[in-house]
């Protein structure tokens, strides 16, 4: 369910949240969390995955704004629960990025390639 963390050696050995899959009886590592800062990466692999990941986080930040809402006409806890919802979307949509593109990387050499060389896939030595 959770992602690990990793050194990304693209960057420098700079830890990172990542999907891990094993491909060809060698584990790599997908860095989740830069496609999700950086979304329109996924575009290549998917029509609109830009959009879908920036909608869905604009709608786990709104969870927030309404738990604030509701903290001034509910009750004072309700800022607990918006901000609980919004971290845990957060989360989710991180995770769907990097399995997006897992499954683009299984689906083709190509895509596989092509993550490596932005920097966002790379082999892990255990």
């Amino acid at each position: 369910m959770f992602l690990k963390c990793e050194p990304n050696p693209h960057q420098g050995g700079r830890m990172t949240r990542a999907v891990l899959f094993h491909h060809a009886d060698q584990r790599f590592a997908i860095d989740a969390e830069a496609l999700h800062n950086k979304p329109d990466l996924l575009n290549e692999f998917g029509p609109h995955n830009s959009l879908r990941f920036r909608t869905l986080d604009a709608i786990a930040y709104g969870l927030c704004f309404v738990g604030g809402v509701g903290t001034i006409t509910v009750a004072w806890w309700m800022f607990f629960v918006g901000l609980a919802a919004c971290v845990l979307m957060l989360a989710v949509n991180r995770k769907s990025a990097g399995e997006a593109a897992r499954n683009a990387a299984r689906r083709s050499t190509d895509n596989f390639r092509r993550l490596h060389e932005l920097g966002c896939m790379w082999l892990v030595y255990e």
